[in-house]
């Protein structure tokens, strides 16, 4: 700073105060400066505390939760303990039979309930001392066996083939009494008279009891045909499973690795003969006789009742036997000539007629089908007339509601008069059909699990493997449903294997 005297002459002088400034200045700038870091310091613990304090709430959740997972994983040991000690401690082995093709031995049939309690005894036995002797299965104390047979078509076969002496039928069910009661846990069930009927149900026993933890071996008798080879394939691997050999097993089990139980003296070692069967079938009576051989055939009665319609009739039948013993000869000389079955009677006849009306009747008969999961498989329709079509949606229009369902297609209508839907004249033919393809896509409210015979809705998708609605059609839940039948189910229960 310049400062001037009174003689103008100018004189250099600094100002004290100045230097007192300027650290002012400087400490003013540095305060500054620590309060910005004050606030930064201050911001940042509040931070640190804010996440602390969340830190420490979440770790007390988290011991509470620790808390409560130990204690549900000390009552879900509990309960795995408990499940195991009960697995352990009830094991039993499950015994299912073809009862078709794994026949008892006739000599036990033929005692009725005597030898079926005695064919019992044996049978728990037997297998008692088989697991007694596998170090895995010795643990077993119950067995449970399952017998499956159509009782009236075994009686007849082991009685057309000679093999069960006695003809009653009877015997057979008494047998299975006997089997029943000699021991609480076995059972013998009658499938009723159709094909593969008892194939289908020891099916479905057998991976029931595949899934049963309890169950620590479960045998199948059923070697004898080879549609269980195929049915065994998805089970490969499975150590529980056991092959009860009967008769010599079919081609396809040689390459199953199965455990394999014989127990002699209890079944048949061989299939049932149809010798019987042929010969009735084919009687000696219908074949051309060598006239030189002096064959005397057994006596025709005097009135044989006339063949029915639809017999096959054998071209030649052994004349009567006369008063003398001898054969009547015709005029030629030759007894088995065409002029003496003219003279003394027709031959022996099959009558087939029967046969063909109890088909046709059967055919006519309400049935619903399923496939191999128990699924309604519904029976296809005829593509229907395009006109029909056209007709009942015009009269549907021109009525204002639609038409009765219960009332056109199953007559079982139960509004009457107070029905919201059209009744009048039943439609027929065409367009009964129209109706029927119309109802068809209308959704079951019981889907595949319906089994109502005379339900007319639709229970799948027509085409489930490549719809083209896609996931806007009606049935997309049941999309990928196998629609293959493989059984029919009439109205009285009887099945039929399709």
């Amino acid at each position: 700073m310049s400062r001037y005297d009174y003689d103008g002459h100018g004189i250099d002088t600094l100002d004290p105060a100045e230097p007192y400034i300027a650290t002012y200045q400087a400490w003013e700038k540095s305060v500054l400066q620590h309060r910005i870091q004050e606030n930064k310091v201050a911001s940042s613990y509040k931070d640190l505390i804010l996440r602390y304090r969340e830190k420490c709430s979440e770790l007390e959740r988290e011991r509470r939760n620790a808390a409560v997972w130990e204690k549900e994983q000390r009552m879900a040991e509990r309960e795995l303990n408990g499940l195991k000690a009960a697995a352990e401690s009830s094991p039993f082995a499950f015994v299912v039979v073809d009862g078709d093709g794994a026949v008892f031995e006739p000599d036990l049939i033929a005692k009725g309930e005597e030898g079926g309690g005695e064919a019992a005894h044996m049978l728990h036995n037997q297998l008692k001392e088989f697991f007694s002797n596998h170090p895995l299965l010795s643990s077993i104390d119950t067995i449970i066996v399952h017998v499956v047979l159509s009782v009236e078509g075994l009686s007849k076969a082991l009685n057309n083939s000679g093999v069960l002496s006695t003809t009653d039928h009877a015997t057979l069910a008494k047998f299975g009494r006997g089997f029943c009661r000699a021991q609480p846990l076995f059972t013998f069930t009658d499938v009723g008279y159709g094909k593969e009927q008892a194939d289908h149900k020891v099916r479905k026993l057998f991976e029931v009891m595949e899934k049963n933890i309890q169950c620590k071996c479960l045998v199948l008798a059923g070697c004898h045909d080879n549609g269980y080879a195929t049915f065994l394939e998805s089970f490969r691997g499975n150590s529980k499973i056991c092959l009860l050999e009967t008769t010599p097993p079919a081609a396809d089990f040689k390459k199953l690795n199965f455990k394999r139980i014989t127990l002699p003296g209890i079944f048949r070692t061989e299939p049932i003969p149809n010798t019987r069967s042929n010969s009735a079938t084919f009687p000696p009576s219908s074949v051309f006789s060598t006239p030189d051989l002096g064959l005397i055939p057994p006596e025709q009665p005097a009135s044989a009742p006339p063949p029915a319609l639809a017999t096959f009739t054998s071209p030649v039948a052994p004349p009567p036997k006369s008063s003398h013993g001898k054969t009547h000869k015709s005029e030629s000389g030759t007894s088995n000539s065409y002029a003496a079955v003219g003279r003394h009677g027709s031959g022996q006849t099959i009558n087939i007629a029967a046969e063909k009306k109890l088909k046709k009747e059967k055919i006519k008969r309400p049935y619903m089908q399923l496939n191999k999961d128990d699924e309604r498989v519904d029976i296809p329709l005829p593509k229907p007339d395009s006109k029909a079509v056209t007709a009942i949606e015009d009269r549907r229009k021109v009525n204002g509601a639609n038409f009765c369902n219960r009332y056109h297609l199953s007559d079982s209508c139960k509004n009457g008069a107070e029905c919201s839907f059209t009744h009048g004249e039943k439609l027929k033919g065409a367009e009964l059909l129209a109706l029927r393809h119309k109802t068809r896509n209308l959704v079951c409210s019981n889907g595949h699990y319906c089994r109502d015979i005379s339900c007319n809705l639709g229970h799948h998708c027509n085409n489930p493997g490549s719809c083209y609605f896609g996931s806007s059609c009606r049935f997309s839940d049941l999309h990928g449903m196998d629609i293959t039948p493989t059984i029919k189910i009439y109205e009285d229960g009887t099945r039929d294997v399709v």
